[in-house]
């Protein structure tokens, strides 16, 4: 059998700014800001697809290439930035680099893996142009039954508009819900997910859930929870019947109790009777489940299952439990909104963990719960 020596490659420095370039263009075609473990991934598969590029003087052999990767898309950026690509000029503003100091507090960099957080508009087409668009959506959506061909198709266009009032208006979303009624429907929830992170919202929350449903499940009753009777109740009440519909509305209702917070202003559980303003006042961001007996964690039917932001109920008529959450996680990436403070780590788990968004960056109480699920 022959054997043959690798030969490296001595490079060029044409050559790699070629490769580096090259390498920062399909890089950001992903992520504007991607983070160390991304860039080491990068560098490796680099590497394992041309030996030839391995450094000798490199234990990995791709840590110079890290390096490298990461400067050039600092310069990348910067480019782009003065080209005047819009994320890029409202994040060096965040940084007090830009020239409206004043703005500096408004603006929000991506912060949950979003891959395109703040288009440009099309080319082609200004605000006005797509306002009018935004506006026979408006105007459409007024109709029984409609078209949703064409609601698709402009919520698409006029997507970087709508990016824009988000981030650097900040409207309230009362007031978002009159200019983007579309926004507010599950369809295009879904639709804006994939446009702001590059996923499948409901598939990569429903995978997500069930490949962890067992699991979580035994973690639950592995502890004693004398002190949490609501706990207790919808350990209980999964007793009585174990379908997979059961234990996900389980899993969700249980797991911020897992995770030491209190869902108390965040679920509110009401009956038909009950009078709707006070039940929701002081939610500022939520979920309303409107049940014939309160005391039932997993009942069979519900009434209305809805969504409460600002104490207002934005959605109604949600199938259950499991899919609130679902609709309000992707409008919370949608709005640009705050996860709820009384239940920061258990959005944590539902973007890490089940939807697989950022996992490599987990707070402490968070990573604690992946090892156990992955144990």
């Amino acid at each position: 059998m022959r054997h043959f020596k690798l030969t490296l490659l001595s490079i060029p420095k044409d050559m790699k700014i070629e490769i580096l370039e090259k390498l920062a263009e399909i890089i950001y075609s992903f992520k504007a800001y991607p983070g160390n473990e991304e860039i080491e991934s990068v560098a490796s598969a680099l590497i394992e697809k041309h030996p030839c590029l391995k450094e000798p003087s490199s234990t990995s052999g791709w840590y110079g290439w890290k390096i490298s990767i990461k400067f050039k898309m600092g310069n990348y950026r910067q480019k782009l930035r003065d080209a005047g690509c819009q994320e890029l000029k409202v994040n060096s503003e965040k940084r007090g680099l830009g020239e409206t100091r004043g703005k500096q507090n408004k603006v929000k960099k991506p912060r949950r893996c979003e891959t395109n957080f703040l288009p440009n508009l099309p080319q082609g087409k200004d605000r006005e142009s797509l306002d009018k668009e935004r506006e026979q959506i408006a105007v459409e959506m007024t109709k029984r039954t409609p078209d949703i061909n064409f609601v698709d198709a402009a919520m698409s266009s006029t997507y970087s508009l709508r990016r824009q009032e988000v981030i650097e208006d900040e409207p309230p979303v009362s007031q978002m819900k009159v200019r983007w009624p579309a926004l507010f429907t599950e369809r295009q929830i879904s639709k804006e997910f994939t446009r702001l992170v590059s996923k499948d919202l409901s598939k990569s929350f429903f995978e997500g859930l069930d490949g962890h449903l067992s699991k979580l499940i035994q973690l639950f009753r592995s502890k004693r929870y004398e002190d949490i009777p609501e706990m207790t109740s919808i350990l209980e009440s999964l007793d009585k019947d174990k379908t997979n519909h059961r234990m996900r509305t389980a899993a969700l209702l249980g797991l911020p109790w897992y995770m030491r917070e209190t869902p108390s202003k965040f679920i509110k559980i009401c009956e038909p009777s009950d009078r709707e303003e006070d039940v929701i006042m002081g939610v500022v961001i939520g979920i309303l489940v409107v049940v014939e007996n309160v005391m039932e964690p997993l009942p069979l039917f519900y009434n209305d299952v809805a969504l409460v932001i600002e104490e207002q109920v934005i959605m109604r008529h949600l199938s259950d439990i499991p899919n609130a959450f679902l609709n309000l996680m992707g409008l919370v990436y949608a709005l640009n909104l705050n996860y709820p403070k009384e239940l920061k780590f258990t959005c944590e788990v539902i973007q890490h963990l089940f939807i697989g968004l950022g996992s490599d960056s987990c707070t402490a109480r968070v990573h604690s719960l992946k090892n156990k699920l992955l144990r």
